[in-house]
């Protein structure tokens, strides 16, 4: 008998029947079902979903005061939802190591071999205070370290919770509603801009959409939140529950919203996302089939993508038909990229220090830049390697390949119960959401962003199998989690108190406070107190450049030495090194103290622009506009001319008199032989000369010199006509004005026929013009003459019936109304 079969004891996952076995349990009517004490039960669950949808809503923690509200958020959810289970060996000891690593740029750089040797240069030769320790910027790395506290005990906890599939359920059905809200609220701030804190914090980099700064992250999340409804939907359809209606509606919010959004990013996400969702989770079988399925779900939204008439539609198609390039070649990510992998090969053990991004890449990196500041690698790995190193960056891997293997399961068992499907499809889902997540985590930073990271940590703890956490935590740990909710807490408040200005300790995120405090304190007049203010920031962050250029502004103010000025600002650039855009900005404001002292930053703006010529013309045409009201400064000026268009541009911005012909003299003495120039500098220099020089002296040179004359032929010309020489200035200007072809041809040769034709339409032009080429070619000369006369009289006549009858008078030997004629012409057809 088939009872008689002794069956061994296991997982209610890996149970394998045997054929004959029946696993059916009898159950009573009133029986209830039991909760295991070790899962956490659904109100937690909810509770944390809540928590991470809130702090997107408040501002995703971009913000000061937002970073505090989320902070004691989270602290408040660690204390009233601890992990319930205690999580293995090997990801404990990961969390822990990823923990400790940041605080080891507090030690002293000694312990390491000594500074580097750009630190000891900054220190020699601007004599910039830097503290002794391994991380070079000490208060940014520790506030950064309680950032990840904050981050890595949120993702402890939900990797423990330990949820029940209704509470897994309910979790995921409320971030699906959660990001429907999101998107539905970035649309609307993004059309009136109603959301007034999600643009509070940081400045925006391009164009924003929603609670980031950054519009990728917003359409990232869209594309995650249009999965999470997907899988709602379905879950609910499969329970036969009235939500799946409510759900397949709300896809669509999220899903539009990435197209308002215009990133392309995000797009390729949701196909990434739609294709795993649904050839792993709504499909059971048939590997062809998902395939099927797959490519049409990638056919059709990218068919919607491109015809779509908003901005996505044309970027989409701009890239794939008009540049022909990758997103990758069309912009600095990868160059950027490797730049980055370069410099982690430098210090691959220890990183540069956790928050030293910013001030520490310009200062090793070799990029030539001068446009742009680049605030971080484009890439969580990239930046998590720069600073932290590989004692940082392998448990992390670690940890998420322990993920990685907890969840699922992916395949479908002929041996699965059907109580267990709708956990493993919730499971399924939420995993691929939070590789959705890691993903766009290696071409860009949303996971640094508290917001963002707190929703990842989320789906990464719904994503692990029930079996996979066999150890109940106990009420040690759960006491040891609430003590940290509470330090979690005390940190938001701290946060708190930044944001809303009611104290200012000593870390970084204190210096907006401070910076707003100093230009209350400039509008008012009270520089003093402005310069101490300074000076309390550059303790707090002694690398960065915009400090110094602060208290170098106020010192001039304050009318101090400029030699000190001076000094604060040389920090500046050396902190900045490859930067223009502050070095232009500092001579700006020099010349409102001491206009001497501005050459010496704009000849070290011109050096950064000089990988771009075109650029650095532009610019040194702006120090042009700006300063040549300085006589004093026109001889520097012209000195910081090292090309011959600039040169040029300096002429340009030179005023008709004595100081035209100086310089003038100037370049024709640094280039002897102006056939070498390029043709466009000789057409330029040659107008310019006609507008503002000694134009009888140009002639001259004309003259002297033939190969010269195809530039500045038009100035000879007028010049030989004022002398009265009218022929010399007619054959001048016939020997560059090219006569063009015969653009008609005459119909008949009845001469008679075309004059009454002109006689009785005397507005028709081409008849006109054929009884003139029919004149002209019968030996009719003054005939031709009278009626190209007629002809050039009248409305929109061509221009080169202009040339022809400059051409038919000097054949008639009267070379001064061939030349009006001809100068006519000239002005009608130019850059002949």
């Amino acid at each position: 008998m088939s009872s008689a079969i002794p069956t061994p004891p296991q997982d209610s996952e890996d149970r394998t029947p045997g054929p004959l076995v029946s696993t059916r349990k009898k159950s009573s009517r009133h029986e209830t079902p039991t909760i295991e004490p070790d899962v956490a039960p659904v109100w937690k669950m909810v509770l944390l979903a809540c928590v991470v949808i809130t702090g997107i809503l408040l501002g995703a923690g971009r913000s000061t005061w937002s970073l505090g509200v989320i902070s004691c958020m989270a602290g408040l959810a660690m204390i009233c939802a601890p992990p319930k289970a205690r999580l293995p060996k090997i990801a404990s000891l990961s969390l822990l190591m990823v923990m400790a690593v940041p605080l080891l740029g507090l030690l002293p750089v000694s312990w390491f071999g000594g500074p580097a040797d750009w630190r000891s240069k900054l220190t020699e030769s601007w004599s910039l205070y830097l503290p002794q320790t391994l991380s070079p910027d000490p208060h940014g790395t520790f506030e950064c370290w309680l950032v990840m506290m904050v981050m890595l005990l949120w993702l402890w906890t939900c990797l423990g919770q330990k949820g029940s599939d209704d509470g897994r359920r309910w979790c995921i059905y409320t971030l699906a509603f959660g990001g429907a809200l999101v998107a539905a609220l970035s649309w609307i701030d993004y059309s009136s801009g109603s959301i007034a804190w999600w643009s509070d914090g940081e400045p925006n980099y391009g164009d924003r959409f929603g609670p980031f700064s950054n519009r990728n992250h917003s359409s990232s999340l869209s594309a995650i939140s249009t999965i999470l409804c997907a899988a709602s939907a379905y879950d609910a359809y499969r329970r036969r529950s009235k939500l799946s209606w409510f759900f397949a509606i709300l896809f669509w919010v999220p899903f539009s919203s990435i197209f308002v959004n215009t990133s392309r990013g995000g797009l390729g996400l949701l196909f990434m996302g739609l294709i795993a969702w649904v050839t792993t989770v709504a499909m059971k079988k048939g590997f062809v089939r998902k395939i099927a399925v797959g490519a049409a779900v990638l056919l059709v939204v990218a068919s919607v993508a491109t015809v779509s008439s908003g901005r996505l539609g044309s970027r989409l198609r701009a890239m794939m038909f008009e540049q022909q390039v990758s997103p990758l070649t069309s912009s600095l990510r990868f160059d950027l990229a490797k730049e980055t992998l370069a410099l982690v090969t430098t210090r691959p053990l220890l990183g540069q220090g956790f928050d030293t991004f910013v001030p520490v890449f310009p200062l090793v990196s070799n990029m030539e830049m001068s446009r742009y500041r680049f605030m971080h690698p484009e890439s969580d790995l990239l930046l998590l390697l720069f600073e932290g190193g590989l004692l940082a960056t392998v448990p992390c891997v670690v940890l998420l390949f322990w993920i990685g293997r907890s969840t699922g399961g992916w395949g479908q068992a002929i041996h699965e119960k059907s109580h267990e499907r709708p956990g493993r499809r919730l499971r399924q889902a939420a995993a691929i959401a939070a590789a959705m997540a890691l993903v766009h985590s290696i071409f860009d930073v949303p996971n640094h962003g508290v917001g963002y990271g707190l929703s990842t940590a989320l789906l990464l703890g719904l994503s692990i199998r029930p079996r996979r956490l066999k150890v109940p935590g106990g009420w040690i740990q759960a006491w040891a989690f609430r003590l940290a909710g509470v330090a979690v807490i005390a940190v938001g408040i701290m946060w708190w108190g930044i944001g809303t200005s009611r104290w200012t300790p000593e870390v970084p995120t204190a210096n907006r406070v401070l910076r707003d405090r100093i230009s209350t304190e400039v509008k008012g007049g009270r520089y003093r107190e402005a310069l101490m203010l300074s000076n309390r920031t550059i303790q707090i962050a002694p690398l960065d450049y915009k400090l110094y250029y602060l208290r170098a502004q106020l010192l001039l103010l304050l009318r101090q030495e400029p030699e000190r000025a001076l000094l604060d600002f040389g920090r500046s650039r050396a902190l900045e090194p490859r930067y223009a855009n502050t070095c232009y900005k500092e001579g700006e404001y020099w010349l409102g103290f001491v206009p001497e002292l501005a050459m010496i930053p704009w000849r070290e703006c011109l050096r950064r622009r000089s990988i771009d010529p075109a650029l650095m013309k532009q610019t040194y045409a702006s120090m042009l506009g700006k300063a040549m009201v300085f006589p004093e400064l026109k001889p520097p000026l012209w000195g910081l001319a090292e090309s011959t268009e600039m040169q040029l541009t300096f002429l340009m911005y030179t005023r008709k008199g004595e100081d035209w012909e100086k310089y003038l003299a100037k370049f024709l003495e640094a280039h002897p032989k102006l056939e070498i120039l390029e043709s466009k500098d000789l057409r330029l220099l040659m107008r310019q000369w006609h507008q503002k020089g000694d134009r009888h002296a140009l002639v001259q040179l004309l003259e002297e010199n033939p190969s010269l004359q195809s530039y500045g032929w038009r100035t000879m010309c007028a010049e030989l006509a004022l002398e009265g020489r009218y022929e010399e200035a007619y054959f001048v200007a016939s020997k560059f004005m090219k006569r063009q072809d015969r653009p008609m041809r005459i119909e008949s040769n009845s001469i008679q026929r075309l004059e009454r034709i002109f006689v009785f339409n005397s507005s028709d032009m081409r008849s006109g013009i054929e009884l003139y080429y029919a004149k002209r070619a019968s030996g009719d000369l003054k005939g031709a003459r009278a009626t190209a006369e007629k002809v050039v009289a009248l409305p929109d006549a061509p221009a080169y019936m202009k040339l022809e009858l400059a051409y038919l008078h000097a054949e008639l030997m009267d070379f001064r109304r061939a030349w009006e004629m001809m100068e006519l012409a000239m002005l009608a057809i130019q850059d002949v």
